[in-house]
């Protein structure tokens, strides 16, 4: 399994990006918390092997920078592995060179930010070694991959008497009559010498997938592009959209059945398609980062996505950007795909990657890396103004009678307040612990307390350690503040029935 660095899964935080743990609000409004991004890119092509043409002029990358950003604690750096299809150099390029259609890359940062371009010496380029592309293939596949070296995603690992460190995926092509393509899997100590696996062990499916590692079911999790949702879609006659589907693994080598968990639907636009989504587990649940397609423009942004259960999928947000593209005629102005990797924390913020490109999808033009960072569990918040906000939340049920639990806020009151009040199911505020009884919290927390007061004798009864013997709502007075998120440990949220 991984050696994660990071993880975000968290039973007890609950993001309010989830719908359905408001019962009922007043006066307050929901709303998509966009990346803030970086304005210029931070890794960009400086190199013929990564697009850069003989002019001198970056005008030839078919896509963005798809890649992947870990932190190695071990070394103190962030690593990169992204991807370069120069349409050049594909043009001019012929086996054993690189560039023969998508190469992947390597760089190292200490802060994520400036980026260093080691020397590999892995494939040879223009006659010369000296440069920072990554082998993968080995003759194992015979002939040339469909799309070349493009590497989707690359995850820690450590499988037990194995000296392994690192896993990739890629959707490679083979010469072989009943399975012609597929996604597999190589494996390295160090993240730039690789061994690729052979036979791939889900032939056929798609070619653009996001691979992660789920710490709460302890599995793998990989999406993809249904090859057998395609021919059900001949068969009854539909026309085929691009789309979301999933399968899971213990090893990487036997997979569940894949299964379709999210296609466009009536609110979409009619150009719109799902391209690709990357899950992460956190806080209570899933989040897909999912990247769309728009047919008409030939243009890609990425929405957020919600599920508690990997099936059923909520729309976060309005389907409103948490990734937007820059403005016209800017470097990302018509693509842009977060790096397959969950996000790293910084203090009281997350730090992401992204891909960015000012051509269309399939055009050549200038593609880079950037980055840019969200607040901590600050994905969507519920924020009033002036005029207080109520905020009332589904049932939690202790799983025993009094059982201890504390209140935990991520809320920015910084230029108001928030109370809380601890209700019956009905609504009924429960004694001591009313509005009135709340200590006020102001100012901006990713995490802070709830206090009620405390007296002699009744202190774990009372106070920021709470007992309730009862089916509990919370209750949120808002006023010029915005709630992302709380914790309730011990306590198990009363989901709503859904038909």
């Amino acid at each position: 399994m991984p050696n994660l660095t990071h993880v975000w899964a968290e039973p007890d935080l609950y993001l309010l990006a989830d719908e359905d743990l408001v019962a009922s609000c007043e006066r307050v409004t929901r709303k998509i918390c966009p990346i803030e991004k970086s304005p210029e890119p931070v890794l960009f092509p400086e190199k013929p092997w990564e697009g850069v043409g003989p002019d001198g002029r970056v005008t030839s990358l078919q896509d963005p920078y798809y890649g992947t950003v870990l932190y190695d604690p071990e070394h103190r750096l962030f690593r990169c592995w992204y991807n370069a299809y120069d349409r050049f150099q594909n043009r001019v390029s012929a086996p054993p060179y690189g560039s023969q259609n998508y190469s992947c890359c390597y760089a190292e940062s200490s802060d994520g930010i400036h980026w260093e371009k080691p020397v590999v010496g892995a494939v040879l380029h223009d006659g010369s070694l000296e440069n920072n592309l990554v082998r993968f293939r080995e003759d194992a596949a015979e002939g040339s991959s469909n799309l070349g070296e493009q590497v989707w995603n690359v995850l820690p690992y450590s499988a037990p008497d194995s000296e392994d460190r690192f896993v990739a995926s890629l959707f490679t092509h083979y010469d072989d009559p009943l399975f012609p393509t597929g996604i597999t899997f190589c494996y390295s100590p160090d993240g730039v010498r690789w061994r690729m696996h052979y036979p791939p062990p889900l032939m056929l499916e798609g070619d653009c997938h996001g691979l992660m590692w789920d710490p709460v079911q302890r599995c793998y999790i990989l999406t993809t592009r249904s090859h057998q949702h395609m021919n059900l879609c001949r068969r009854w006659g539909r026309p085929w959209k691009r789309h979301i589907a999933m399968t899971r693994s213990r090893d990487l080598i036997h997979w569940t059945a894949t299964e379709t968990i999210l296609e466009v639907d009536e609110k979409d636009p009619e150009d719109a398609q799902l391209y690709l989504m990357y899950i992460i587990p956190y806080g209570h649940a899933y989040l897909g980062q999912l990247l769309m397609f728009y047919g008409h423009e030939m243009t890609l942004d990425t929405q957020l996505a919600l599920s508690r259960d990997l099936r059923t999928w909520q729309r976060v947000g309005d389907r409103q950007p948490v990734l937007e593209r820059g403005e016209d005629g800017s470097w990302d102005c018509k693509h842009v795909a977060l790096t397959h990797n969950p996000p790293h924390p910084e203090g009281g913020r997350m730090r992401f990657w992204y891909g960015g490109k000012n051509a269309p999808h399939y055009q050549a033009g200038y593609g880079a890396l950037g980055t840019g960072t969200l607040r901590r569990d600050g994905f969507v918040c519920l924020e009033a103004g002036d005029e207080e906000g109520i905020v009332n939340t589904i049932p939690f049920r202790p799983p025993r009678p009094n059982s201890a639990c504390w209140i935990i806020l991520n809320v920015d009151a910084s230029d108001g307040e928030v109370l809380v009040e601890v209700t019956d199911v009905d609504g009924r505020p429960l004694d001591r612990v009313t509005k009135a009884d709340c200590e006020p919290i102001r100012g901006d927390h990713t995490r802070v307390v709830v206090n009620f007061p405390t007296t002699p004798g009744n202190f774990f009864d009372r106070g920021n350690f709470l007992r309730f013997a009862q089916d509990i709502r919370l209750r949120f007075y808002l006023r010029n503040a915005k709630l992302y998120a709380f914790k309730l440990n011990n306590y198990s949220p009363v989901w709503p029935q859904k038909d």
